[in-house]
């Protein structure tokens, strides 16, 4: 069970009931088994793709298979212990996901992402966007190859933070303090680019993660200047990540903001799971971290 400070008590898994996304759903109930917690799957059904009166018995086949599929998968679940709750919703999926995340006061949305094969990157479709820009709490993003990490799900050992000192991204470094086991390492990546005479970035970084004497966790923390995506994604592999933590965008992203986008393309270049926290955490609204984060 976990022994962090951080809870996760409903964990929902979004869902199309794909064999891509399966990863993802075996990651969402190894995090709560982990977390003693409860498991919300959510499919939701677009009735656009059913056009009437061509699409009826169709629209109808799919309903009837996913809640066949969806009854599999609570007896499966409930066989290794986990409490269980699926939910079939129609109309546009982001919407119906993030009614289903306030019905049912989800603390954890779990997300597969889709390999892209020409690029090699991750194709974050358009409801994955918008749930990042909106969802309340946070998003885990989970790779196809996921498999080779859910003996560390929910229990993670080696965590990256990355953090540009936003609201959103102090927070997620507060989660992440709260989440390693073993390793944390705290990443800034200047923006004057010259890590060495930033002392004072090394210094809001120590101040927002020291090291956690009650947990006795150490911290690593790092200061460096260049391409933030490329130093993110090469620190991830270089702590041997089992999980990467950033802050949430806090709007909805386009195809367009692909290329401009830290979140997108990090989710992109990793191979670990990618928690995404919105700048609302509790943490993130107190005094000490606003003089932080506004402190330049």
């Amino acid at each position: 069970m976990n022994t962090t400070g951080l809870k996760f008590k409903t964990i929902a898994v979004a869902t199309d009931l794909s064999e891509t996304a399966s990863s993802a759903l075996r990651y969402a109930q190894a995090v709560a088994r982990q977390e003693a917690g409860t498991l919300v799957v959510i499919h939701v059904i677009d009735p656009v793709g059913y056009a009437f009166p061509e699409g009826a018995p169709a629209f109808i086949d799919a309903n009837q298979a996913a809640r066949e599929e969806l009854q599999r998968i609570e007896e499966e679940t409930r066989r290794h212990g986990i409490p269980i709750h699926s939910v079939i919703e129609t109309g546009m999926v982001y919407e119906r996901i993030l009614q289903a995340i306030k019905d049912y006061r989800v603390d954890l949305l779990v997300l597969g992402t889709k390999a892209k094969t020409e690029a090699g990157r991750a194709a974050l479709g358009t409801v994955v966007r918008q749930l990042l820009g909106k969802a309340p709490c946070p998003i885990l993003a989970v790779p196809p190859d996921a498999d080779s990490s859910l003996a560390c799900a929910g229990s993670w050992r080696n965590v990256l933070a990355a953090v540009d000192f936003s609201a959103a991204s102090i927070s997620a470094l507060l989660c992440a303090h709260q989440m390693a086991h073993k390793q944390l390492t705290a990443l800034h990546v200047a923006r004057c680019r010259s890590e060495h005479e930033c002392s004072r970035c090394m210094e809001r970084l120590r101040l927002l993660a020291p090291f956690n004497e009650f947990r006795t966790v150490p911290v690593e923390h790092i200061v460096k200047s260049g391409d933030a995506n490329e130093l993110i994604a090469d620190y991830a592999r270089i702590a041997h990540a089992d999980l990467l933590v950033l802050g949430a965008p806090g709007k909805v992203l386009s195809d367009e903001d692909f290329s401009s986008s830290t979140v997108l393309q990090v989710i992109s270049k990793v191979t670990c799971p990618v928690l995404c926290v919105p700048a609302g955490r509790e943490a993130a609204r107190s005094e000490f971290i606003r003089e932080v984060a506004f402190a330049g």
